[in-house]
C-alpha cells in the first residue's frame, strides 16, 4: 500500500510504499525533500498501490465533494 505523509519541517507531501505490518511496526519515515524525521501521516488519504491525483491538497474528483470524500481528499 501507499501510504501519504507530510514534512513538519518544509511541508513536503510524499508516499511511502510499504506493508501494514511495516507501518504497524514503526517504519522509520523521513522527507525525502530535508531528510527530516518529524513527518506526520495523512490519514485522509488511503492509497492501494497507486497514487491519487498529483499529490496537491484539496483536489477532488466529479463525483465527491473533496471533504473526505470517494478521493480522500
Amino acid at each position: 500500500m501507499l501510504y501519504t505523509y507530510i514534512c513538519n519541517s518544509c511541508e513536503e507531501v510524499f508516499e511511502v510504499k510499504a506493508s501494514i505490518s511495516e507501518i504497524s511496526n514503526g517504519l522509520k519515515v523521513s522527507c525525502p525533500k530535508c531528510a527530516s524525521e518529524d513527518v506526520r501521516r495523512d490519514y485522509s488519504r488511503i492509497n492501494f498501490g497507486t497514487s491519487v491525483g498529483n499529490g496537491s491538497k484539496g483536489e477532488s474528483c466529479s463525483t465527491c465533494s473533496g471533504n473526505r470524500g470517494c478521493c480522500g481528499s
